[in-house]
């Protein structure tokens, strides 16, 4: 049985993150996650990461920085970047290989990166991903946006003064 390529993703937002990792594993992946950049340069030290996916806004330090960090030290590993920006911003060094905004497809980011980690391994190739792990990545995916969109709904209820107000009212 064939080693499983290992990624690194890197997102301060935890619910991005695990809606990711579902994803990332269903198309064969290894994943490890962190919500903290200083804590993922000091993972990517560690370990010998396939490739690295990256949030561009971070606190401490952001994507591009701690792609060049990576870069730095291990050249040869595929980096991308994602955004919930269409583009990165003008004067951003160039230390990865991929930029993708957040709203394009999960399958082509991960198609993407299958390609970047076989081109970077001589005689690697992406596999064949099973109906069965779509079908379970797409249903991650759906998940993941329902939480988010549910925490979003009780954010803006009990976090807004007028609305919280309204709401104990009526309790």
């Amino acid at each position: 049985m064939a080693r499983k390529p290992t990624l690194l993703c890197v997102d301060d937002d935890v619910q991005c993150l695990a809606v990711r990792k579902i994803l990332f594993e269903a198309f064969g992946f290894t994943v490890s996650t962190t919500a903290d950049a200083r804590q993922a340069l000091r993972m990517y030290e560690a370990q010998n990461f396939d490739a690295a996916v990256l949030d561009f806004q971070m606190p401490y330090i952001n994507g591009a920085e701690l792609a060049k960090s990576m870069k730095m030290s291990r050249p040869e590993v595929p980096v991308v970047i994602l955004s919930g920006m269409p583009y990165l911003p003008e004067g951003i060094p160039q230390y990865y290989d991929r930029f993708f905004c957040k709203t394009e497809s999960g399958f082509k980011l991960a198609h993407e990166i299958q390609d970047l980690i076989a081109g970077s391994n001589p005689g690697g190739r992406r596999g064949h991903l099973a109906v069965s792990k779509r079908m379970l990545a797409t249903a991650g995916i759906l998940v993941g946006f329902a939480t988010q969109g549910l925490s979003e709904v009780r954010h803006r209820l009990f976090h807004r003064p007028a609305l919280a107000k309204a709401a104990s009212a009526i309790v």
